[in-house]
Parts: C-alpha cells; structure tokens; sequence
C-alpha cells in the first residue's frame, strides 16, 4: 500500500477566463472545483495506476466534498475531521497569456489534539505500505518539525517520500527521508544560496543525496528536472506540449516515483513515468490526474541524459 499525507488540502476552485485585467470586471468563461492539496493529488494520480493507495490528512466541517470526491475515484481516505475550516484556494487561468494565478489561503488552525490524532493514524497507516508520502505545507498550529518528527519513527523498509518547502522542508531533510523534490527555489532556501547553473544545481543535490537521501528529484519547470540517485545523473528534458496550467504538475512527478519505488521499477524507468505523468497534467485544466492511457504515450517522448560525473 502507499499511504498519502495531506496536512494542509484545499478545495481548488479554477476560474478560466480571456485576458484578465486587474481593477476591471472580468467575464469568467468556466470554472472547475477540485479536491486539492498535493498529496490528494499525489493519491488521484496512484488510483488512475491502479496502485493500492489512501489518503490522510486534516478535513474542516465544510470540506465532506473532498471526502466524496475521492471516494468516489475509489481512492480510500481516513481523514481527521477538525474544528476549523478547510481553505479554498482560487487558480485564474488567463487562457490568453497562457498563465496561472494562485491564491492560496494559510489553511485552518489545528490543534495540539488534533495533530496527534493524525500522527497516530499515519504511524498506524505506515505499518502497512511500502511508500509514504509527506507533502504540502503544514496548516497553522501545526510545527515546522511535523514531516521530521514522523520520519524520525520510520521502521523496517518503509520508503518516505517529502515533499514540502521552507522550514518543513530543511527540518525533514536531517531525518534523511528516502526521496525528496525540490523545486531550485526551494534547493536553494535548504543551501542558502542563489543557483544560477545547472552545475550548481547538481552539485547541491549530490550533497543532498551523499547525506544519506537516496533520491534527490529537482523539478526545474520549463527546464525539465534534475534527479541525482547513487545510479547515476539524470537530466530529464521537458516535452513541448500546449500547457493549460501548471497546477498538480509537481504531485504528478512525486506520484510517477511512488509508483515506481512501490513496484520496485529501474530508476530510468521510473523516471520516463513520473516525468510523461507530470506532463500529462499540464496538460488539462484545473488539478486533474494523468491517466495510465496518456502516461504510455507520453513515456516514448521523454528524453533522458545521463550525466557523467
């Protein structure tokens, strides 16, 4: 099984509109409401693989649509019903410049009771899967140390995947997960430091991984990725196709490397399917998952370098 942990999810809400102008009325030419937050966007992505997957996390008295929404994908959850809200976030797809904007909300305040449940639901959750998957932000109330504290208490074989950014993330990091995606913006908050290079990309991620992290995966948006293993290097380079937001693109990478550390795929293999995955989502509108249909068709397109180092 893979277990998913979505500390902070949102009802995304897409308002698809032609030429927004900030200060004007806008006509809204479509809008699409999903169940967000990027590890149920991880789970989405596993289901349509058919993988045995659940979904954890926190859930507000307004948020059941997100429960029924996965349920009804089939995708098994087990959510901690909390006191306060779940937050909404807004995507503005302007069709015409081909861009995204996000307004995110914080998310709701948890309390001291409430994490604690959620901690024993992963840990009880934990000793059933092969893969577990930390990402997102972290709601208020909720410590920066949260992802840390739970890889702390990993046992057996248990592979831990995080994906968050900021304090969440260099905490975790000192736990040495089994896998970690960063963004260069987020590799450089871990590095403090401004990356200018691919070179210096790479060599901040084999630091990384020579510390005891096992897969360092840098997403480098239009630039493709970079993913540093003790295989080897590899450059991933990114597939031209019409883009209709970028939102889940990331989950959709983390997604196509649970699946293949849960099969226990080659690396190059995995790496073909996570990055024809995160393709496929940009794809569609509002945070839809690939499918395994678009995943096949993709995989052939993806080009793979391996550096020499």
């Amino acid at each position: 099984m893979i277990t998913t942990v979505t500390a902070n999810p949102a009802i995304d809400r897409t308002i698809i509109v032609e030429d927004l102008k900030l200060g004007y009325v806008n006509r809204v030419i479509r809008t699409r409401v999903d169940a967000g937050g990027k590890g149920i966007n991880v789970a989405k992505n596993l289901k349509n693989f058919g993988d045995d997957v659940i979904a954890l996390g926190f859930i507000g008295p307004n948020a059941k649509y997100i429960i029924d929404c996965l349920e009804d994908e089939g995708i098994k959850t087990d959510f901690v019903k909390i006191k306060n809200e779940t937050r909404t976030n807004i995507k503005i797809s302007d069709i015409s410049r081909m861009e995204v904007t996000d307004l995110n909300e914080y998310g709701p305040y948890v309390s001291e009771e409430e994490m604690e449940l959620l901690k024993k639901s992963i840990f009880k959750y934990a000793e059933e899967s092969k893969v577990l998957v930390l990402s997102g932000s972290l709601p208020q109330g909720v410590p920066k140390t949260f992802y840390k504290d739970i890889i702390r208490e990993k046992s057996g074989d248990l592979k831990i995947i995080l994906d968050a950014d900021k304090e969440a993330l260099l905490y975790g990091i000192e736990e040495k997960p089994y896998m970690i995606k960063p963004n260069v913006q987020e590799l450089e908050d871990v590095v403090g430091k401004k990356l200018e290079s691919l070179e210096e990309v790479i060599e901040e991620g084999k630091k990384l991984k020579d510390s005891g992290i096992e897969i360092v995966a840098i997403s480098m948006g239009g630039r493709g990725s970079v993913v540093i293993t003790k295989e080897g290097i590899y450059r991933v380079m990114p597939v031209k196709v019409e883009v209709k937001g970028t939102v889940g693109a990331g989950d959709a990478f983390v997604a196509g490397f649970a699946h293949g550390i849960y099969k226990g795929l080659p690396i190059e293999e995995t790496i073909k399917i996570a990055a024809a995955l995160s393709t496929s989502v940009v794809m569609k509108e509002g945070t839809r998952a690939g499918t395994l249909e678009e995943v096949n068709i993709l995989k052939d397109k993806i080009e793979i370098e391996r550096i020499k180092r």
